[in-house]
């Protein structure tokens, strides 16, 4: 196990990609993907969610091909899926950040009406229950960060 501190992202494109780190991990070893993502994250265009969420069957077949990727069509389109749902989610709110914060204001407000953060993450294509929860964790947290445990 090897200890992490991870940091709640400060731009959309930051959440962008802890998404996908996430939905890379799932089903790979944590120590794979962290030595691939450098080359990944390049390839990906750093998770600009405005460039991945314009992206084509096209770019798909080129992110396949790129040096470093874990090639599973399945992650890499549900990572341009996912940017596509920051950009919508942009667009109505002013960002996926802001939008985030207005859920926990709603949730302060009102904890027995409105949805919990995990609700709405499980929105996002790959991202389940329990990533859902650590999500949820890693944003209400009083810290910038949070600790966890990773699988070697």
């Amino acid at each position: 196990m090897v200890t992490k501190k991870i940091y709640k992202p400060k731009t959309d494109d930051e959440f962008l990609e802890q998404l996908s780190f996430i939905r890379f991990v799932s089903g790979f070893r944590y120590s794979v993907v962290d030595s691939r993502w450098p080359l990944m994250r390049k390839a990906f265009h750093d998770f600009s969610v405005k460039k991945l969420a314009a992206a084509t069957e096209k770019d798909v077949e080129k992110l396949l091909g790129a040096k470093g990727m874990i090639r599973n069509r399945g992650k890499i389109g549900d990572v341009i899926r996912n940017a596509k749902l920051c950009a919508g989610i942009a667009k109505e709110h002013g960002s996926v950040l802001k939008w985030i914060e207005k859920l926990k204001s709603d949730l302060k407000k009102e904890p027995l009406l409105a949805p919990h953060l995990s609700e709405e993450f499980s929105r996002f294509h790959g991202i389940g229950k329990m990533t859902s929860g650590w999500l949820e964790h890693l944003h209400m947290a009083k810290k910038s960060y949070i600790t966890y445990e990773m699988p070697g």
